[in-house]
């Protein structure tokens, strides 16, 4: 039988460390997002340029109304799927182990965290760096405001709205307004 690599390991959301075989293309896969992203936020780019770079970030061409404001922090970035006419605003970080999807129109206020990557709560399971992953999905026209921590496996539904400073730990509906810690829906729209 042959062994999947550590890209099948995680998309099937099972546990990756460092003795997993591949597991040096992921610190390479890593390494090279590094590369990228200080590009991306310490280089004085034209517009152009910056999309350009956000593309060749994220791997696939970013609509010339999104815009990704420096700086911006990312695991991987080719994990990360952005619609059309989205903002992300400064200092947010998105650690992409596994999938990000964020629909059109979305808002994301400044300092806002989307998680997909999960660790063991054993800690002995935890000492080479083992994780799994659980995709988030923000869905189209949704906005999420300053400080907000969206965690693996959320799915935000359409039009919702995200306090500042909520911890999403689980799916919030469409047209719903959710907030606090952890966050709880408290009204519909």
């Amino acid at each position: 039988m042959e062994k999947s690599s550590v890209w099948d390991l995680l998309r099937e959301g099972k546990t990756v460390g460092r003795n997993t075989p591949d597991h040096d293309v992921y610190d390479r896969a890593l390494t090279e997002c590094i590369n990228k992203r200080l590009r991306y936020n310490t280089l004085p780019l034209t517009p152009e340029e910056r999309r350009a770079a956000l593309s060749d970030l994220l791997g696939h061409p970013v609509d010339e109304l999104t815009k990704v404001v420096p700086p911006f922090h990312c695991d991987l970035g080719t994990n990360i799927k952005l619609g059309n006419n989205v903002l992300i605003n400064y200092d947010c970080v998105l650690l992409d182990t596994g999938e990000i999807f964020i629909g059109d129109n979305t808002l994301i206020g400044p300092g806002v965290k989307i998680v997909t990557a999960k660790h063991s709560l054993e800690a002995k399971e935890r000492r080479d760096w083992s994780v799994s992953c659980a995709p988030v999905k923000i869905e189209e026209d949704v906005w999420i405001g300053a400080g907000a921590v969206i965690l693996p496996g959320v799915t935000v539904g359409a039009r919702s709205v995200i306090g500042a400073g909520a911890v999403v730990t689980k799916d919030v509906p469409s047209d719903a307004i959710a907030v606090g810690n952890p966050a709880r829906v408290v009204r519909s729209l």
